[in-house]
């Protein structure tokens, strides 16, 4: 419910003439929600639908490439079909958009009526008019209305491919429609300042699915601040790397000159200037997250990272210096070109960060996970290591760190590795193959052909 891309969707919908609609959430104990069944104005209108089933179209906005059986169980449960050729044109269409499909549209071609690729500023407006116009259903009429717009893939079976749809200008950043206290970013207005981003990794999905890198209008961000501070004063700015909007320092000012404390999604280490860190003291915040993603300078060279463990030291100085009691450092492990050198490097440089904290009482917490290709990139075609090398390298980590005070050190779980990865880099015929499985409730036996897949070279069509 924090995802500012699913706020987007939902207000962009529900605000369209003619249209009801209701939030769906698969919660963690496997039920479906709808905050709707609680709103005395709706709870019937979803009452007569029962399910998902009973929608003359589903909208999905998907971040992350594991929420696609996420997704297979939504419409599961709702008892519709999960290939879009097994409902024969009936109703629910669905529809899904967001960062993983726009990063790959192969995987879920064969399980969506339509994918939507980049930004759905305008093009969701002429796929709602295109709906009504054919009364929500799924006709050749219907798809060849839609297949011009910008943004809209229809199956790839015949292998073609869509433009990505790109808001040039973004005067109307997306932001939080529902302010509440039930999600991870309690009580606080979240409003996207830039999109994008200017960094130059190999590795990144955001780099090649969002790019160009676009500031959204600072004009346009204040007036929404200001609507918003009546409901609460807390106000997130997210964007991939904040400090690539020029205008960052004067709109946290004239936001906290309107009465309001700013909260911060990320920064660049060599970013972290002392106007930035003093801000950041200003507004009370005591947490900054940093991402060196490896120890080594070389590697990380090789990998498009322009960041010096210097430049990452004065970053925790700056930091400490004003009033921060806590860094994030996320790093990665298992990196093409990675070596046991590498790994140690990470051990280096957190010793160097320790030597900073002493008697601060700031903590330091490392993140380390796991290398995953991105279909799009320029590792796509790398490919994660066997079990054995994380563990191996995990078991270094931790002995090499033991005994640091302040150092909290997590590691994400491998279980899912090499099914994230393929669910990243998959074709249509792995959508195909994922559906099937997933009917016959055999997902761990689909997981264990993906570890193989990986591990043997997985061919990009």
């Amino acid at each position: 419910m924090s995802n500012l891309g699913f706020h987007s969707l939902y207000h962009r919908v529900s605000s369209f003439h003619g249209v009801r609609a209701a939030r769906f959430f698969l919660e963690r104990d496997g039920r479906m929600y709808s905050p709707e069944a609680q709103d005395p104005r709706k709870g019937d209108f979803l009452m007569r639908r029962g399910s998902l089933n009973g929608f003359d179209a589903i909208f999905f906005t998907v971040s992350f490439e594991l929420d696609y059986i996420n997704l297979l169980k939504m419409l599961f449960m709702s008892s519709i079909p999960l290939l879009a050729a097994e409902r024969d044109g009936k109703r629910p269409i669905i529809l899904c958009g967001g960062i993983a499909p726009t990063a790959n549209r192969h995987l879920l071609s064969p399980i969506c009526d339509i994918l939507f690729a980049g930004d759905m500023e305008r093009g969701l407006t002429e796929i709602l008019e295109a709906l009504f116009v054919w009364e929500f259903r799924g006709v050749d009429g219907f798809f060849s209305s839609v297949t011009g717009i910008k943004g809209v893939t229809l199956d790839l079976e015949n292998k073609s491919e869509t433009v990505r749809a790109v808001e040039v200008h973004i005067k109307n950043p997306a932001h939080s429609v529902v302010v509440t206290d039930t999600t991870e970013f309690a009580r606080m207005f979240l409003i996207e300042i830039i999109r994008g981003c200017r960094n130059t990794c190999t590795f990144c999905m955001t780099r090649c699915a969002a790019d160009p890198p676009r500031p959204a209008n600072k004009e346009s961000v204040l007036e929404h601040v200001k609507r918003a501070l009546p409901l609460t004063k807390k106000v997130g700015l997210v964007g991939p790397v904040l400090t690539d909007h020029q205008d960052l320092p004067s709109i946290v000012r004239e936001i906290n000159s309107m009465g309001g404390t700013v909260s911060f999604s990320s920064f660049r280490a060599d970013h972290f200037i002392e106007e930035i860190a003093s801000l950041v003291e200003r507004n009370g915040q005591k947490t900054v997250t940093f991402a060196p993603e490896t120890g080594s300078e070389e590697l990380r060279r090789k990998i498009g990272k322009r960041l010096r463990n210097d430049q990452l030291l004065k970053a925790v100085s700056n930091a400490l210096a004003h009033g921060v009691r806590r860094v994030r450092l996320y790093f990665m492990y298992g990196l093409p070109g990675e070596h046991e050198r590498d790994i140690l490097s990470i051990v280096d440089l957190v010793r160097e960060t320790v030597v900073l904290l002493h008697g601060s009482g700031l903590r330091l917490h490392l993140s380390v996970n796991p290398f995953i290709p991105k279909r799009g990139t320029a590792l796509s075609l790398q490919r994660p290591r066997p079990v054995s090398y994380y563990r191996k390298a995990q078991e270094v980590l931790r002995q090499e760190l033991v005994g640091l005070r302040g150092v909290e050190l997590k590691f994400e779980p491998l279980k899912q590795l090499y099914l994230h990865s393929l669910l990243s880099i998959g074709d249509r015929e792995t959508g195909i193959q994922l559906c099937r499985f997933f009917k016959k409730g055999a997902l761990s036996e689909f997981s264990k052909q993906a570890e193989e897949r990986v591990l043997n070279g997985y061919t990009l069509p």
